[in-house]
C-alpha cells in the first residue's frame, strides 16, 4: 500500500516538521547507509511533505503560519499569531533538504522565518513569546528559555553548529 501526505487534514508546521520531516530526513540517511537496495523513496516523501508546509512561510514577515492543511495550504480564517518556536524552528530540516535536494527552496524560507524572528528582538536581544507573522509585531512580549521559545534559541545553536553561519 501506498503513503501519501495527500490528506484533507489540518496538521502543526512545527511538529510536522520536527517529527515528520526531520525523521524522514534521518529514515533517508540510514537506509543510504545500509540499505543497499534504497532509491530514495524516503527522500521523496520527506519533499512531498516539506511542499505541503511550503505554503504556511507565504506571509508578509516570512514567519509560518501554526497551521497548515496537507491538501489546501493554509486553512482559512487560520490565525496570523504564532509562537517564536513554532516559527522559528525550521532550519536545521528545511536546510538539510535543500542541501540535499540542491533545491534553496525550503533553506531559503526557513532563514527567512529565523531572521524575520531574529529581527524583531528586543533591545536586550530577546525575542518574544507569540508574534504577528503578517505585521510582524510581538503579541506577547514576554521571553524566557520556557514553552514557545525554547526551540527557538535551540534551532539558532544547531544550525550554527551544523551549517557554520549566523
Amino acid at each position: 500500500r501506498e503513503i501519501t501526505f495527500d490528506v484533507d487534514v489540518n496538521v502543526s508546521v512545527f511538529e510536522t516538521n520536527i517529527r515528520a520531516v526531520g525523521g524522514l530526513l534521518s529514515a533517508h540517511f540510514l537506509a543510504m547507509k545500509f540499505l543497499p537496495w534504497y532509491s530514495d523513496e524516503l527522500l521523496k516523501m520527506c519533499v512531498d511533505l516539506a511542499d505541503r508546509l511550503m505554503p504556511a512561510f507565504n506571509t508578509k514577515t516570512g514567519i509560518p503560519y501554526g497551521t497548515v492543511n496537507l491538501r489546501k495550504g493554509v486553512p482559512h480564517g487560520e490565525t496570523t499569531v504564532t509562537s517564536a518556536a513554532g516559527g522559528g524552528t525550521c532550519m536545521v530540516e528545511f536546510t538539510m533538504l535543500s542541501r540535499v535536494t540542491k533545491d534553496p527552496r525550503y533553506e531559503m524560507a526557513a532563514r527567512r522565518a529565523t531572521v524575520g524572528l531574529w529581527s524583531r528582538r528586543s533591545k536586550l536581544g530577546l525575542v518574544g513569546n507569540h508574534i504577528n507573522i503578517e505585521t510582524g509585531v510581538w503579541t506577547h512580549q514576554d521571553s524566557g528559555l520556557g514553552t514557545n521559545v525554547d526551540s527557538f534559541y535551540e534551532y539558532l545553536i544547531k544550525g550554527h553548529l551544523l551549517f557554520g553561519d549566523g
